[in-house]
């Protein structure tokens, strides 16, 4: 997902410990990558640390102004999937499950994500298929756990900031609750 930064004006230092500074070398002006954990090498820590870096990326999410950074964070493990990411992303499995399922991105959102109008429609293609997952969550579990799994690990790229956010959004439900 690429867009103009949720966090306009947040100090780095605020954010949780796995979003890092990415700015140029002498640049005023901030940059950030919003996954870049730190790794032990040890595959039951690190999953362990996923889902601790999870609940944090819930708390940050809830704050005013943030509502789309937990969606950021996900789009950031695209193509990288390891076992830190998995146990972030089963904990927001877990969360998704009990959460309302959040409605489809607007017009005005899809227009803020940089794919071409051409595009926009594998993109909406993408997120009616974590609909139906999230449709199907209760009854089917696992179509929830192998969509977000297949969008992160697959070929879609710049595609998935859809189906994210909507999973994104559906987790914050579910914690709410």
């Amino acid at each position: 997902m690429t867009a103009a930064s949720p966090l306009p004006m947040t100090p780095l230092g605020e954010l949780p410990s796995f979003v890092k500074d990415v700015r140029a070398a002498g640049s005023p002006f901030p940059a950030v990558h919003y996954w870049v954990p730190e790794r032990t090498g040890d595959a039951a820590t690190d999953y362990e640390r996923g889902r601790l870096h999870f609940g944090d990326a819930v708390a940050f999410s809830l704050r005013p102004n943030a509502p789309l950074f937990l969606a950021y964070v996900v789009v950031a493990m695209f193509a990288n999937i390891g076992p830190m990411e998995r146990g972030f992303l089963e904990a927001m499995i877990q969360a998704a499950q009990v959460g309302r399922a959040a409605p489809r991105l607007t017009d005005e959102e899809v227009a803020v994500i940089e794919v071409e109008p051409s595009d926009q429609a594998r993109l909406r293609e993408i997120e009616a298929e974590m609909a139906e997952a999230l449709a199907a969550r209760c009854w089917l579990p696992d179509l929830l756990f192998f969509t977000v799994f297949n969008h992160l690990g697959g070929a879609e790229g710049e595609f998935v900031g859809g189906s994210m956010t909507m999973f994104a959004r559906t987790a914050l439900n579910g914690k709410r609750n």
